[in-house]
């Protein structure tokens, strides 16, 4: 009878807080679905949600890490449709007002929670394609994207500098601050190819990658503070059959790398939401077309390598955003998501090193030694 031997190959967690929590459902907001989250903290944050009822989009706010939540005072009906919070009762949201004949888009402000409601449009907005996104880095720095115009401030909105883009519409963007930032685009065609404009001048000049690829529409930047950048496409429902893939630049955006991520032997999986902490933690959500299920995944290798964490069951994923210690998804009316200590301070470094296993190869049914000096929390196994 013959015995099987296995090679042992021993990953350690490299910080000694993560922990392969469980997401939870939270059930907190009747007729309202999540389409963006934006938490200052784990436990103060926003969203922008499609209120099912007043057929339009509302901001709500938690105070308890989404235990609940209360409605931000909107003005008049408008559709708001991106926003943007950079402290407590601060924020910028956008919309569209078809009345203004010169400036139809419109961007206002905040400073006390939506009781009142400044406007800092600039006097001339383009009009767009009915998509809109926003970011503020503090109360005067701040861009905004409508079709293939980048508006930007630096004073709060008193005056804007207006960045034509070649002909492509703005899609996402992400800035660490006035002058480093990356605008994901879309090129306008029904081949939707995407591209990354990458900037470290506040937008005079532009280093641009285009995929050139079906259905790279770039919806998702994550600009990290160490000059590493990750592009992504989401919602690949065309069925181009293609392998989901990150974008990734480690050098400011100046040039990018394709990462595959793999299906995971999930049927027809795409991917629907990603976020990053860090230039090493983050994480995906995959699901399949007309199924109510979706699976999480995380890494903490900077997208080598990607770990099951949970599967969470919606219909629609809109938005997966990672706090300071807790993580959302969302997407279904009246369905969020919430991972509490998804992932761990950059601290405890482990030396993989001065790990001692054996045996190794090891027999079936015996018994794997492990020995360290240091306190992990968990080890994956592989033969």
């Amino acid at each position: 009878m013959s015995t099987k031997f296995l090679t042992i190959t021993l990953i350690i967690s490299l910080f000694s807080m993560v922990v392969n929590g469980q997401w939870t459902e939270i059930n907190n907001c009747p007729n309202k679905a999540v389409k963006k989250f934006n938490f200052i903290d784990d436990n103060l944050g926003y969203a922008l949600t499609n209120d099912v009822q007043q057929l339009k989009n509302i901001i709500i706010k938690t105070t308890d890490g989404g235990n609940t939540w209360d409605s931000i005072p909107t003005f008049s009906q408008n559709d708001f449709m991106d926003f943007s919070f950079v402290a407590d009762s601060v924020g910028f949201t956008v919309f569209r007002d078809m009345s203004n004949s010169s400036a139809p888009m419109r961007i206002y402000k905040t400073a006390d929670d939506g009781q009142n409601w400044q406007d800092i449009t600039p006097s001339w907005t383009n009009t767009g394609m009915g998509h809109s996104v926003v970011q503020f880095l503090d109360e005067n720095i701040g861009f905004w994207g409508v079709a293939h115009v980048l508006y930007k401030t630096i004073d709060g909105g008193i005056n804007w500098d207006t960045i034509n883009l070649n002909n492509v519409s703005v899609m996402s963007l992400d800035f660490i601050d006035a002058n480093n930032g990356v605008t994901g685009t879309w090129d306008n065609s029904f081949f939707y190819s995407g591209s990354m404009y990458s900037t470290n001048d506040g937008g005079n000049t532009f280093n641009i990658l285009n995929l050139n690829i079906y259905n790279t529409v770039i919806d998702a930047i994550d600009y990290m503070n160490n000059n590493t950048v990750y592009a992504s496409c989401l919602n690949d429902w065309f069925g181009s059959g293609r392998t989901p893939f990150i974008c990734k630049s480690t050098d400011n955006g100046i040039s990018w790398d394709s990462i595959p991520i793999g299906t995971f032997n999930i049927n027809q999986a795409t991917l629907t939401a990603v976020d990053f902490k860090d230039n090493l933690n983050g994480k995906i959500v995959l699901k399949t077309p007309f199924s109510d299920t979706a699976y999480v995944f995380k890494t903490i290798d900077g997208s080598q390598s990607w770990i099951f964490e949970d599967t969470v069951y919606l219909q629609d994923v809109s938005d997966l955003h990672i706090a300071t210690s807790t993580a959302y998804a969302a997407g279904d009316v009246n369905e969020i998501y919430k991972l509490s200590n998804s992932l761990s301070v950059l601290e405890n470094y482990h030396d993989s090193s001065s790990i001692l296993l054996y045996p190794n190869p090891i027999s079936k049914n015996s018994i794997l030694n492990i020995i360290s000096e240091n306190n992990f929390q968990f080890a994956e196994i592989f033969d």
